[in-house]
Order: structure tokens, then sequence, then C-alpha cells
């Protein structure tokens, strides 16, 4: 397994996908810092809070990031020789799942060190409280908890149907259209999808989920997908 992994990650290393992310999440975080604190004029803890929510921004790209890389391997038909040297597909399947986790972790230190770089010394200068020691956990463990879980989704996302145009654009459209309209059916729906849990788990504050059940939302959304992928991908053929 560490093998398997160790080649997964030279993998996820040499190809520009990653530091394409990468590079486009921190300057989307940078964007947002310095709106949120410039623009918004934050003066309580939880404002001041929200404007370093890394776990809210990373939610998006490397959510997309997981489906791109998943399922960059059945659009460049690179699977079959990972198959040959590494017959077991649940095994190997896994292995890109910590592969792409630990890169995703790997970019929401770099989002946090810009984050907290950038933005606390802007927050100095604003009125009103500080931000307490917990509140600097859940901005930090938050935004690794987010990287990571996000990722996990979108590498099971992309495992399950393959197709890169079609997991990018199917979760977009769920993202911004078809989750906010579940609150038609109950206005504490939409609570419970991923953009939502991911604010919350990143520090936001919401009158449905608690932190700990946003993190539980996330777990249990990566869980359902990777869980269907595996089963998916053991029933097919290698193209």
């Amino acid at each position: 397994m560490i093998a398997l992994l160790r080649g997964e990650l030279i993998k996820v290393r040499t190809t520009r996908t990653a530091l394409g992310f990468g590079i486009a999440s921190v300057l989307l975080l940078l964007a947002y810092v310095l709106v949120g604190i410039l623009a918004g004029d934050p003066t309580t803890p939880s404002d001041k809070r929200e404007s370093l929510n890394v776990g809210g921004v990373l939610s998006i790209p490397l959510l997309i990031f997981g489906i791109v890389g998943a399922t960059g391997e059945y659009r460049h038909r690179t699977l079959a020789p990972a198959v040959l040297i590494a017959p077991d597909r649940v095994r190997l399947t896994l292995a890109r799942l910590l592969a792409y986790m630990l890169t995703a972790l790997a970019v929401g230190v770099a989002m946090l060190v810009v984050a907290l770089a950038v933005g606390l010394p802007l927050l100095s200068s604003q009125p009103g409280g500080d931000l307490a020691g917990e509140d600097y956990a859940m901005i930090i463990g938050g935004g690794l908890i987010v990287a990571s879980l996000t990722t996990a989704l979108g590498v099971g996302v992309g495992v399950l149907v393959r197709n890169q145009v079609a997991g990018v654009v199917g979760a977009l459209i769920w993202l911004f259209i078809l989750s906010p309209l579940l609150g038609l059916i109950d206005e504490e729906l939409p609570s419970f999808t991923t953009l939502p849990a991911a604010g919350v788990a990143g520090g936001s504050e919401d009158d449905v989920l608690s932190w700990g059940g946003a993190v539980g939302v996330l777990v249990a959304w990566a869980l359902v997908f990777n869980v269907l992928g595996l089963i998916a991908e053991k029933r097919r053929d290698i193209d």
C-alpha cells in the first residue's frame, strides 16, 4: 500500500493539475480575505473569523481538483497500465484517494499561511474584539479538515462517474443550482449539503449545524461517494 501511495503521489506531483489548482486556490483565498476585511469592515470576533474562513473558500476548487484528478486516469487511459502493476483496484483507488487528500492538506497549509499572514495584520487595525484561541483552532483545524474531505468527495465522484466533463459540470450544477433549491422542500436541507457544511466547518456560524455536525456532514458525503465509487470500480472492465 505504501508503494502504491508513493506512486500516486509521484503522479500528482509531476502533473500540472495540482500546481494549477493550488495556485488558483491561494489567489482565490487572497481575494476573499482582502475583500472580506477591507470592504466588509469586520468588528465582531465572528465576523473576523468569517473573513479568514479558509474552509469555505477551499471547498469548491478542491472538490473540482479531486474530480479532475480521479477522472484523469480514465480520460488519458492511464488506468490500464496502473492495474497491470497493481491488480487490486480497491487498493489502487484507496492509494489515489490518500494521495489527493495529502496533496489537498498541503494546499490547505499554504492557504492558511497566506490567510493568516495577510489577514491578521489587517484585522489588528479593525475595532472590536480579538480572535480567541478557539477561533484560531477552528480556522486552522476546520480549514485542513475541509481540504481533505472535499477533495476526498471529489475523488469519489470522479471514480463513480469517470467522465471528467460530466463530473465537473454535474458538481457545479449540484452546488450552485440544485442544492439551494432543496430549501423549497425544507429550509434546513441546504445546510446539509457540501458548501454550507464546509463553511461552518471552516468557521462560519449556522442556525442548523454545529461545527461537529458540519464535519460529520462532510464525512458522510465523502464516505457515500467513495464507497459507491469503489463498488462501481470493482465491477468495471478496464478499457
